[in-house]
């Protein structure tokens, strides 16, 4: 069914285009031909209050937020709106039986805090009944809000998302790293870069000491479920937005709707430069029209201001709702005019009033670009790219043609030092290509850095901004984790590399699967081994088979003629890089041979 919806919506952006209007009335009536500039990117800069280089609608993105301040605000009677300690919210509900709390925050200690503002606002302690998770991201710091008897709820998908996206992951390094980037993490608390809002992060995001807990109790996936959660009547219904175990929650009694990134000032992000799964904009609308069929009267998103009023929740459902299909339709009807995605990107067009103000977090252009790639995938019109030069051979040749390194440079430092997006943007294609060739040259690292934080400082876009100055600092070796100097290639090793700790916490089958990622083609290239081993606690024997450059795992009642027993410590040493399997066969030190890391 749903294949077929994707098709009707697929059609609809076909039939559009199906008329006289063709990609050359597009192209000549559109920005392309001065030169396309994206709407997200400002001239005027001002000065945040912590320094920051910012615009206007970067530093407008807090009270957008409704994160101006630590608050907690009663929107109805018995729901409360917990803001103020970052990107995300949290909401508290009266219950019969005791407190509801959906989102638990970024870490345990954020959560205390915001536990002890709700209490102080009622005058008294409080006893939390039950916990309901929106979706994997805002977990963090569940302990805090536990009492006696919490249940937890969660999407029945939501464990298994959050250890893939933070646990024992070949992913996790990259994950986290891209992340880091995205919020601002390793910036500068105060000065020129430093977040100009709570759209970025602090350090203790990655390293607070954080407290989730799985759920107990589960929401089918799909399904609307009408439950009594704590004496409350609650329907639970699909709200796939940022990922695929997000939920919206509408409570009757209070004519409230709680949900993620449905009630928000920002629009939503079809594509975040961070990195996820596909996000398909077909479940966000339909996420959008059961919410709207509630003609609810109080609006509360854990991204969001909080709304009041049935015209109010209305006009904002309808916004996000629109500004999403709209970008959709338009980029299928690029396609269907024959534009690749980065063309599509120049000329899709959204009116003034759904666009100015709402880039505080992504961009259009970026949207446009993931929906091409989601329905087209990586090729465009130009058959080169089918089998290109290496990254390398083609800068070699492109900067040799241009009058060589030096002669490139200079006109890099020329047009940074001119200034403007055109230039700014031309610095930082030229200074890819020599760093390509030398990525040492400090003089092309104090160039790129330059433009990236001159477009860095003008961007209405938490992601971009996130990015560019990432890059700049990287550039000049001052990305900082805490107090410590860090590199982004040290940060991916730091994060992707599980302690023995955190793999003894983990599940024992998310172990097993990790090590299939760690073999080397290249060395292992036609060898072939196979044993098995057992680790205390797991009553099946575990075969291992090296074959043709992968690593094949399967549950056996029989053990290989080779067979080893090993402790949970030992095996999650070995893991974790911090222990040999030598020692119990030369079999293992062959196989040892071939992974890529920790040994």
């Amino acid at each position: 069914m749903k294949s077929v919806k994707k098709l009707l919506f697929l059609l609809a952006g076909i039939t559009m285009a199906a008329g006289s209007v063709s990609a050359a009335d597009i192209s000549a009536d559109s920005e392309k031909a001065q030169g396309y500039i994206s709407r997200s990117l400002k001239t005027d800069t001002i000065l945040a209050p912590n320094g920051a280089v910012t615009v206007m609608h970067a530093l407008n993105a807090n009270r957008s937020l409704g994160a101006e301040s630590k608050t907690v605000e009663e929107m109805t009677d018995g729901v409360y709106h917990i803001r103020g300690w970052g990107i995300a919210h949290t909401i508290a509900i009266d219950a019969p039986e005791g407190f509801i709390i959906v989102d638990t925050g970024d870490s345990t200690a954020t959560a205390a805090e915001m536990r002890s503002y709700l209490e102080e606002k009622l005058g008294e302690k409080i006893n939390v009944a039950a916990i309901l998770y929106t979706h994997n991201h805002y977990t963090d710091g569940t302990e805090a809000w536990m009492d006696e008897g919490t249940e937890i709820w969660g999407h029945e998908d939501l464990d298994r998302n959050k250890r893939a996206d933070q646990g024992v992951s070949i992913l996790s390094g990259n994950v986290l790293t891209r992340g880091a980037m995205q919020f601002g993490i390793l910036h500068p608390a105060e000065g020129p870069d430093a977040f100009p809002n709570n759209l970025g992060f602090g350090a203790d995001k990655l390293i607070g000491i954080k407290s989730y807990l799985p759920p107990t109790h589960h929401f089918i996936d799909g399904e609307i479920m009408n439950l009594i959660i704590a004496g409350e009547p609650v329907e639970v219904a699909p709200n796939r937005t940022d990922t695929e175990d997000s939920v919206g929650f509408y409570f009757p009694l209070r004519d409230t709707l709680v949900t993620n990134t449905m009630g928000i000032e920002f629009m939503f992000n079809i594509y975040t430069l961070r990195g996820a799964m596909y996000r398909d904009p077909q479940d966000y609308l339909e996420a959008h029209d059961w919410a709207l069929s509630k003609n609810a009267g109080y609006l509360l998103d854990i991204h969001g201001p909080g709304y009041r009023g049935e015209e109010k929740v209305r006009e904002t459902l309808e916004r996000l709702r629109d500004q999403t299909q709209l970008i959709n339709d338009q980029t299928l009807r690029m396609i269907s005019l024959g534009m690749d995605a980065r063309q599509a990107a120049e000329n899709v067009y959204m009116p003034e009033h759904l666009r100015d103000g709402h880039e505080t977090y992504g961009q259009v252009e970026s949207q446009v670009k993931q929906i091409y790639y989601g329905n087209i995938g990586w090729m465009g019109n130009d058959v080169y790219d089918i089998n290109p030069l290496s990254v390398n051979e083609e800068a070699r040749r492109t900067v040799e043609l241009m009058g060589g390194f030096d002669a490139v440079r200079a006109a890099a430092a020329g047009a940074a030092e001119e200034g403007g997006f055109e230039n700014w943007s031309w610095a930082i294609k030229l200074t890819g290509m020599l760093l390509e060739l030398n990525p040492a040259d400090s003089e092309t690292k104090a160039v790129r850095a330059e433009a990236a934080r001159a477009i860095g400082h003008r961007t209405t876009s938490a992601n971009a901004r996130g990015f560019y100055i990432t890059e700049a600092l990287a550039m000049e070796d001052g990305l900082k984790l805490g107090e410590q100097t860090i590199t982004l290639d040290l940060a991916r090793t730091l994060l992707g590399t599980p302690s023995a700790e955190a793999i003894k916490a983990m599940p024992l089958e998310d172990s097993f699967e990790y090590i299939r990622y760690l073999v080397d083609p290249r060395k292992a290239e036609d060898n072939r081994l196979k044993f098995s081993l057992a680790v205390e606690g797991k009553y099946d024997f575990i075969s291992i088979e090296l074959r043709n450059g992968v690593i094949v795992l399967a549950e056996t009642e029989l053990s290989e003629d080779v067979h080893i027993e090993l402790t949970l410590d030992e095996w999650s040493r070995f893991v974790a890089g911090e222990h040999s399997l030598a020692e119990h066969h030369d079999l293992l030190e062959e196989f040892e041979g071939y992974l890529t890391r920790g040994l």
